[in-house]
């Protein structure tokens, strides 16, 4: 087995298992961006206080309190590109905060992560 294909195997298990109901929007000049409509996706969304850790083996930093992470799947997403100043609220969530996305990383190979200030 190719180590990408196990890659993609292992991120669907993680996900499957941690993964929430998220929306995206994208915007352009602070209002929705008509060539980008938003999507609901399922994708870990990590956030916290000072003590807060990432599920699995600890592969993301520590994240301060009303910081968060969005990890996506990209084998499994088909919206579009997010980038910084768009939004993510976590649906799932009581009272669905808000966050804005502070910084888009695609180095993964598999996944996008999102780095998240709340709204």
């Amino acid at each position: 087995m190719d180590w990408r294909e196990l890659e993609r195997t292992v991120d669907s298990i993680v996900g499957g298992a941690f993964s929430e109901a998220v929306r995206l929007s994208f915007l352009k000049n602070g209002t929705a961006d008509p060539a980008r409509p938003l999507v609901d996706i399922e994708a870990i969304l990590l956030t916290g206080g000072d003590d807060s850790f990432a599920p699995g083996n600890g592969f993301r930093a520590r994240l301060s309190a009303g910081q968060g992470e969005i990890v996506i799947n990209r084998s499994a997403y088909t919206g579009s590109m997010p980038k910084t100043g768009d939004r993510a609220r976590a649906t799932d969530r009581a009272g669905m905060p808000w966050f804005e996305v502070a910084t888009v990383s695609d180095r993964y190979s598999n996944l996008l992560v999102l780095s998240l200030n709340q709204v």
